[in-house]
């Protein structure tokens, strides 16, 4: 570290020295793959580093912190992540959810603000072109996705919220259906998010069985848990409904 004790040190010099220490001693995420060797040089860099990160935890630069938890290096958000959990935590927890996604950390609190938010009230769905219905009904999708990284100490989502959301697509699968429109849904089941996919096949169900099924079996045997979980027990009742264990049969 510089010669330059923390407390005469910038908020830039700090975060500077932050990165360069966080990238030198690695973070667990790194540790699973190659386990660094113990030695007194990198000691010294753990405590050099506790002494960075307590003297911004002090100053709490919120704006220049920020960055770090959407840095290039992987070390680095997981160091900012342990280090400022209690000075910025909804950035800290979003590293972790966007780290798991795929997606930045900015993206993850963009989208949590966007689940929150409602629709406007005006126009009615009843005043809405079947374009703007499957709009909205795609713009819900995503919210509800965004529903996982609101959930609390015990829930994977945010389980109050996403059952709201699912009563605006039933709302807006019920004005289509009025207008016998509700294959203005099927392109949903080729959609990038996972969420939107499976609330279209959900609702396409009736008038595309085969198509709505094929969807919902893929989301079962992908990665998401979340969307996994739900597609899987969707079909399990459609199966049952059967009555031959095979979900679409004649």
């Amino acid at each position: 570290m510089t010669a330059k004790p923390c407390a005469l040190m910038s908020d830039d010099e700090l975060i500077d020295e932050f990165v360069r220490l966080a990238k030198s001693v690695s973070s667990m995420w790194t540790y699973w793959f190659n386990r660094p060797e113990k030695t007194p040089e990198r000691d010294e860099m753990f405590r050099e580093l506790r002494a960075v990160s307590a003297e911004l935890c002090a100053r709490k630069p919120i704006e220049k912190l920020r960055p770090l938890f959407d840095h290039e290096n992987v070390d680095v958000r997981f160091r900012a992540v342990w280090a400022f959990l209690n000075v910025d935590p909804d950035w800290a927890i979003a590293t972790i959810s966007a780290h798991t996604e795929d997606l930045t950390t900015k993206d993850v609190m963009a989208l949590s603000v966007r689940a929150k938010k409602r629709p406007p009230a005006r126009p009615t769905l009843k005043d809405m072109s079947t374009a703007q219905l499957v709009a909205r009904f795609e713009d819900a999708g995503i919210r509800r996705y965004a529903t996982r990284f609101l959930g609390g100490e015990f829930e994977p989502f945010d389980v109050k919220l996403s059952n709201r959301i699912v009563g605006e697509m039933r709302d807006i699968a019920d004005e289509l259906k009025s207008r016998d429109a509700l294959a203005e849904l099927l392109p949903l089941l080729d959609h990038s998010n996972v969420t939107v996919r499976h609330d279209a096949a959900s609702f396409c169900v009736p008038i595309a069985r085969e198509h709505a099924i094929a969807a919902l079996e893929a989301i079962e045997a992908s990665r998401d848990t979340i969307e996994s979980s739900r597609a899987g027990a969707e079909l399990f009742f459609l199966r049952k409904q059967d009555g031959d264990g095979k979900a679409g049969s004649p």
